[in-house]
This record gives C-alpha cells, sequence and structure tokens, in this order.
C-alpha cells in the first residue's frame, strides 16, 4: 500500500482521469431493460415523470390507463400516486419534457415506455453518478495526496458496490447515496495544501457557502430515499459537534428542500408528515409489509442484520468484501485522536443497517444486495481514504494494497455481472451470480447495452462493458509502478488474492432448489432481447 508517487503533481491529466473515464465507460454500456417483468421500483418512477411530462400532474392515473399496470403506487382521493420518494421523478422531468419535445418536433408521438426509460437513465441518472465519482475522486486525491487511492477507490466505489447497478436504473438508491455523501464530502473536503493527518483539521472550519451546500445535498439525499433522513440527522450532529456557531449555515441549506417535501406530502395526502405507505394501494403490501410498527419499522431483528450485511444471497459484504477493509479502517479511525469524520462514517453505517433490520420488508424483493442501505457503500469507501495515510505508513502496508485490490476484484465482478446482466435477482437464489446470472450469460443471454447496440449477441454482447471493467482494475491496480515488474506483481497478487476467494464464493450453496429452477425458467420468459435462436438452456447453477 505504499505509494510510488506521494502527490499527483505533474500528473498528466489523460492518465489522472483515464480510471474514472472507465468507470464512466462502464456505466454508459450497460442498461438492461425487461419490458415485461415491470418492475415497479423502476417504473412507477418512470410513470410519474411521464405523469408530470404529459399531463401536468403528480398522479400517474392516465399513465396506467395508457402504459399498464404498475405497481408499488399510493391512492388518496381517488387518484394514484407513486409510492416512491419523488427525487428522482423529479429529477427526470426536464430530461422527459425535452425528449418529448424533440420528438414531436421530428413528426412522432411521445416517446415509447422503452425509449422515455432509456432517455432517463442516461440523461438524468448517470451524469449525477458519473459527476459524483468525479468528485469524489478529487476529494479522496486531496485527502490522501494518492493517485493509488483515487484510483483504486473509484473504481472500487463505483464498480464494486450498489452504487453501480442502482447508478444505470432510473431508482433513489444510488442518487440518494450520492448526494449523502455529497455532503460529508463537502462538509470534510480540504484545502489546498493540506493532506493526510492534516487534511481533518485543515477541513474542521468549513465556509458559509459549503456548510449550505452540504446541507442542500444532505436535504436532496432524502428527497431521493427517505431512510436517508437518518444520515442526515448524522451530518447535522457532525456539524453541531465540530463547527456548533455555523449549524445554521447547514440548516439553512437543507430547509428549503425539508419544506418541498413537506409540500409535496400535503399535496398528496393531506399532512406534510403523512407519507406514502400509509396510503398504499396495494392492500397485501400495506397488511404484511408495513402495517406493524412505525409503517413496519419496528425493532431491529439480528438475523436480517446478520443477513443484509453478510449472506451470499443479498449480504452487503458478499457483493462488496473490501467494504469490510473500510469497515475495519473506520473503526480504527474512530479510536485515535482525530476521530469525528471517522465516526460520522460508523454512524451512518449503523443507524442505516440497523433501520433496515428493523424492517418487516427488510429483503426488499428482487434485487441486487441491500438497496434500502445503498447509502451505507461511500462512507465505508471513505473509511478507507481517512486510514489511507497511515496504513500505507505501515511495515505491512504493501500487504493491505494487495488484500484491498484482490477484494475490489470480487467486488467489481459480482457487482459488474449484476448490474450488466440482471440487476433483479429473485429472493429464492442462495447464490445469485452464480445460479443465474453466470449460467444465463453461458447460455447466450444478454440485455440491451453497447454491445447489442454494436451488433454483437449472445455472450459477446457483454464484451465491451467487460473490457471496461478489466481495464478499470487494472489501471488502477498498477496506478504509480513505475517498472515492469511491479505491474506483473501487483496485478497477480491482488489477481490470486481475488481468483481464490471467487472460486470459494462459487462452491458456496446447495444445488438448484425446485423454486430456483422455476425462477430460472421466469426470469428466461421475461428476457429482453430474446437471446440466439442457437442459445443453450440454462442449466440453473454454475457448479
Amino acid at each position: 500500500m505504499v505509494d510510488d508517487t506521494p502527490a499527483p503533481v505533474g500528473e498528466r491529466a489523460a492518465r489522472r482521469h483515464l480510471v474514472w473515464a472507465l468507470v464512466s465507460l462502464a456505466y454508459l454500456a450497460a442498461s438492461p431493460y425487461f419490458p415485461r417483468l415491470n418492475n415497479p421500483n423502476e417504473n412507477v418512477r418512470v410513470w410519474m415523470t411521464r405523469a408530470i411530462v404529459e399531463h401536468h400532474t403528480l398522479a400517474i392515473d392516465r399513465v396506467v390507463a395508457d402504459w399498464g399496470y404498475v405497481d408499488d403506487k399510493a391512492i388518496s382521493h381517488g387518484h394514484l400516486y407513486s409510492s416512491k420518494a419523488p427525487g428522482t421523478s423529479l429529477l427526470g422531468v426536464p430530461v422527459l419534457w425535452l425528449e418529448t419535445r424533440l420528438w414531436h418536433l421530428t413528426g412522432w408521438p411521445s416517446p415509447s415506455k422503452a425509449a422515455t426509460t432509456f432517455g432517463l437513465r442516461l440523461f438524468s441518472v448517470v451524469p449525477g453518478a458519473l459527476a459524483f465519482l468525479f468528485a469524489f475522486a478529487r476529494w479522496v486525491e486531496r485527502r490522501t495526496r494518492s493517485p493509488a487511492a483515487r484510483d483504486l477507490l473509484v473504481c472500487g466505489l463505483g464498480l464494486g458496490t450498489m452504487l453501480y447497478p442502482y447508478g444505470i436504473l432510473f431508482v433513489g438508491h444510488a442518487q440518494g447515496a450520492m448526494a449523502a455523501f455529497g455532503a460529508f464530502m463537502a462538509l470534510t473536503w480540504p484545502p489546498a495544501g493540506a493532506a493526510g493527518e492534516d487534511a481533518g483539521a485543515a477541513a474542521a472550519t468549513p465556509s458559509p457557502v459549503r456548510l449550505a451546500a452540504a446541507g442542500a445535498l444532505a436535504g436532496a439525499s432524502v428527497l431521493f430515499e427517505y431512510q436517508l433522513v437518518l444520515v442526515a440527522l448524522v451530518l447535522g450532529a457532525y456539524v453541531a459537534w465540530r463547527h456548533r456557531a455555523a449549524t445554521v449555515w447547514f440548516v439553512v441549506g437543507a430547509m428549503p428542500f425539508a419544506l418541498a417535501l413537506g409540500a409535496y406530502h400535503t399535496a398528496l395526502f393531506g399532512r406534510p408528515w403523512q407519507f406514502p405507505y400509509g396510503h398504499l394501494e396495494n392492500q397485501t403490501y400495506a397488511r404484511v409489509d408495513h402495517a406493524r410498527g412505525f409503517f413496519g419499522l419496528a425493532w431491529p431483528r439480528l438475523d436480517a442484520l446478520a443477513a443484509s450485511l453478510f449472506s451470499v444471497s443479498y449480504g452487503l459484504f458478499a457483493f462488496s468484501p473490501f467494504l469490510l477493509l473500510g469497515l475495519a479502517a473506520a473503526v480504527w479511525r474512530g479510536l485515535g485522536r482525530q476521530r469525528a469524520e471517522a465516526l460520522a462514517c460508523l454512524a451512518a453505517t449503523a443507524t442505516l443497517s440497523l433501520f433496515l433490520a428493523g424492517m418487516t420488508h427488510w429483503r426488499a424483493g428482487w434485487c441486487v444486495g441491500p438497496r434500502y442501505i445503498a447509502g451505507v457503500a461511500p462512507f465505508l469507501a471513505g473509511g478507507l481514504v481517512l486510514a489511507w495515510g497511515a496504513w500505507s505508513r505501515e511495515r505491512h502496508g504493501h500487504h493491505v494494497r494487495a488484500l484491498l485490490g484482490g477484494l475490489i476484484i470480487v467486488s467489481v465482478f459480482l457487482n459488474g455481472v449484476s448490474a450488466a446482466l440482471y440487476p433483479h435477482y429473485p429472493e429464492v437464489y442462495d447464490n445469485p451470480v452464480f445460479d443465474l446470472a453466470l449460467p444465463l450469460w453461458r447460455a447466450g443471454y444478454a440485455p440491451s447495452g453497447l454491445g447489442h447496440a454494436l451488433g454483437l449477441a449472445g455472450r459477446l454482447a457483454l464484451l465491451p462493458v467487460a473490457l471496461a471493467w478489466a481495464a478499470a482494475v487494472a489501471v488502477a491496480l498498477t496506478t504509480g509502478a513505475r517498472r515492469p515488474w511491479q505491474v506483473v506483481a501487483r496485478l497477480a497478487a491482488a489477481s490470486l488474492i481475488g481468483a481464490a476467494l471467487l472460486s470459494a464464493l462459487a462452491c458456496y450453496g446447495r444445488r438448484p432448489s425446485a423454486a430456483e429452477d422455476h425462477a430460472t425458467t421466469v426470469v428466461r420468459a421475461l428476457w429482453d432481447p430474446p437471446p440466439p435462436t442457437s442459445a443453450a438452456p440454462v442449466s440453473g447453477s454454475a457448479r
């Protein structure tokens, strides 16, 4: 973990931004879309954006009549609404408005469901994700003075966490996570010349503008995901602890978003504190998932917490094992003298994890990882940033770096395959990447994306995005290496660790059950575009 280049001084701009560019290509190259799946998590948000642009209303009744049934709706005063936090749908309004105007200028009707969804993903969700990762790269660079830290963590966070599969769909999980951590970066951004151990102290006096910007980002995060109010409160407590006299600026920044959300709830449900979950149209969800406690939230359960963090089928650390190092780094920093930032990262992680463990519907349906706590990912990656300077000076720092590289390889593989192939894993699989995704790919199933746009079919359709992953990881692992043997050594060490972990993971789990076989049949029937006629049958397991 010792850096050959202690600071990015003199680094060429093209090399400085290369990993970010490759990660960006991976975001642009993957866009799986399955219209027959009718994914409510995304579609109800699309329906709301369409209702605003086409019908100038928040009610989605007419869109449901035009485009068909979608789940996850709320009902109030005889009208249907999205039951999701409104931020993603509202952010997509200018994009869809412009897309619709362009279609009308060419003499076409309004965009179809597929065209609307692709447009909203590509021009409202993905640009925000890429802008966040660019800012994250600069923050890491300023905090560590390490190109290696910058490239490894941009690659790990961007491609090796839930931010990737949810950062290319029209949903709010990644958007909210990025806004929340953007607030943390605004609060801890060091001035020029400060780095490492001095960065935390130098960042102790943010300007009123930065405090207000942090408050605005924290407030905006709640518009994307309601539960991120917990992180906003953690950040508010951090500001009050470190900058008590200036806390008002943080509150001033957050207040417009709080007022806007209250106005939205009042317009739909009559009171600022009335949430959509109290007005669900689907009474099964209302009775089973939201009747207990506060809209389905009660005391945390240990089994739910353990599964959400460690289960191979769903767990945060199973899909992103490099975040375990981030947790260890944050704990280590939290025990030191300059601990406020690390404690904020740990508090954000703890509150969201306990929130999920207390939910009746903690498993969250067909998904990749514990999507309700996607906001945890950047805060754990931030733990690595806070500890980087001290860890890089340790005697065994290069071993830590090799371990981090191997864990990032595993994380990128699992989240990359999930994002580009099928980010909607049914709950019945105990090892969904190896029991569903990889067998589908080997059988010739590949969804829409850059590969199909280039005329590639079957297995080869994933080649462009896979090359982007591989290039991003390879470049990140070798940043700062000055000699060929260093390049080979770094790639070999990380690859051996990654291969060993993936081999062990591939062997995990039982043989396919009847439920898994049935789910595989359902997924194949919903697949779009259809695989080549020569596609092999899906065995249902990679083992």
